[in-house]
């Protein structure tokens, strides 16, 4: 009986060996259908994957279809969406179960949850698809609650997650809105985690001349040298108030992802700490006879749990060119690198990361490690004749076999959490320019990106004192 209860215990370890499926190639139809922009692939394929998935991913593929959807420009089926991923986000409690589960077996069974900025986005999107939709007022409400967002998390988290891109499409909604408070507040906090972004004293200085302030005009008098404003034949001119405002957005690249790092034994850090580690379970578990460096031995093939974040086409994601009409005005301008928010997010908290894995790996390796030895033991015991003598041959060979299996089923449930949302750029890139009313062409272009081909919108009719935005992703 203690046999079959040790074997039955190895076969569950080796029966999670074929269980786990790599998010990244779940998701690798629709991505790389999004990124090569054929959408009638990519939608279906999201939607299969948002509709099968299990509780503790539903909010990531449901995250990934809402910026697909957005990226095509239908700006309703993305809000449809990330409404389903704003409820899971603001109510997602981890199970206990689920969370026993991730102990014994993966960290891939736990809920995927995001991070702080990242429930951010969803409601940034969503403000975005309302503004790009002419529905001005939802967008505002929706940037209140992204406000709402970061103001929580100024006591929680470092100043690098806060989101300079969303505070400045809120500050030029609020004007629009005539909400000029809020305006203010918004070109403050940005100025106050990026003090040395002096083009935003050109939009202070526009909200002076709107508000008819003629101190905060004064204060700000510095800014006039940095507005993008134009007559018709696109020459520079001083900001009125009856100049058209175009806004435009850019959403450049691809984000930086989770990536393994490859085997668990080439990380020297992890493999000192899990050493001691397991000799600790061991010992707690009060075993005699298994050894640490064989225990150790049977994950030599495992994969590092812990991944890396790498950036992708890094190329791609530089500030494009803005021309209208045939003419270069300027350029695009980053106001939040989320690649290098996910890495930096990431870096802080790999201390703790490495001490949650080595004392789930620990836990797993030794609880295996010691079946093993004890299924030996017991296959050794079967063979003892009626005199008390056992053939110690069987239970080595039988130690061994059990050991195989489970270091096998061990390792398999040693892998990174890959998981992270794949479909969102590497940066948010933003440019305000002023432009006497009429009809324009605009065309974007990359100076490092020949594989960037131009983005162009065409006779676009921009009014006095009206916000034209333009919205689009650059790959």
């Amino acid at each position: 009986m203690k046999y079959i209860k040790y074997s039955s215990f190895l076969i569950l370890f080796a029966l999670f060996s074929y269980c786990a499926t790599n998010y990244i190639e779940k998701i690798a139809k629709a991505e790389n259908a999004f990124y090569a922009e054929d959408y009638e692939t990519a939608i279906p394929s999201v939607r299969e994957l948002a509709k099968d998935a299990s509780a503790k991913d539903e909010l990531l593929y449901l995250m990934e279809a809402g910026t697909i959807f957005h990226t095509k420009g239908d700006y309703a089926t993305s809000n449809k969406v990330f409404k389903d991923a704003e409820v899971i986000a603001d109510q997602i409690q981890t199970s206990i179960t689920k969370e026993g589960l991730a102990f014994i077996l993966s960290d891939n069974e736990s809920n995927f949850k995001g991070e702080s900025f990242e429930r951010v986005l969803i409601k940034l999107y969503m403000a975005i698809n309302y503004l790009m939709v002419g529905d001005v007022d939802a967008a505002k409400r929706y940037f209140k609650k992204v406000d709402f967002e970061l103001r929580d998390m100024k006591t929680t988290d470092s100043k690098y997650k806060q989101n300079n891109f969303a505070r400045y499409i809120d500050a030029i909604v609020s004007e629009q809105l005539s909400s000029f408070n809020d305006a203010r507040v918004s070109y403050k906090n940005i100025m106050d985690v990026a003090p040395d972004n002096k083009e935003i004293l050109a939009d202070r200085y526009v909200l002076a001349v709107k508000e008819k302030d003629t101190r905060d005009q004064t204060k700000y008098v510095e800014g006039q040298n940095y507005i993008k404003a134009y007559d018709k034949n696109l020459q520079p001119i001083a900001y009125n108030t009856n100049l058209a405002e175009v806004l435009i957005i850019n959403q450049a690249g691809k984000t930086a992802t989770k990536e393994s790092k490859g085997k668990l034994v080439n990380e020297p850090v992890i493999q000192a700490a899990l050493y001691k580690a397991v000799e600790f379970s061991m010992r707690s578990m009060d075993t005699k006879g298994a050894s640490v460096t064989t225990v150790m031995a049977m994950i030599s093939n495992a994969e590092n749990p812990i991944p890396e974040y790498k950036k992708r086409e890094e190329q791609k994601s530089t500030p494009i060119d803005i021309y209208v009409n045939g003419v270069r005005l300027t350029n695009t301008k980053v106001y939040n690198d989320y690649s290098e928010t996910a890495i930096a997010n990431f870096n802080e908290n790999y201390t703790s990361l490495v001490t949650k894995n080595v004392a789930s790996i620990a836990t797993k390796v030794a609880a295996a490690g010691i079946a093993a030895y004890a299924a030996g033991k017991a296959a050794e015991n079967a063979t003892k004749d009626k005199n008390g003598n056992s053939n110690g041959l069987v239970g080595l060979i039988v130690g061994v076999a059990a050991g195989a299996i489970a270091g096998a089923g061990v390792s398999a449930t040693i892998k990174p959490d890959l998981r992270c949302w794949r479909t969102l750029p590497s940066n948010f890139q933003v440019r305000r320019i002023f432009l006497e009313p009429g009809v324009y062409d605009f065309e974007f272009k990359s100076n490092t990106s020949r594989a960037m081909g131009g983005k162009n919108f065409t006779k676009i009719s921009v009014d006095a004192g009206k916000l034209v935005v333009i919205n689009f992703r650059s790959l």
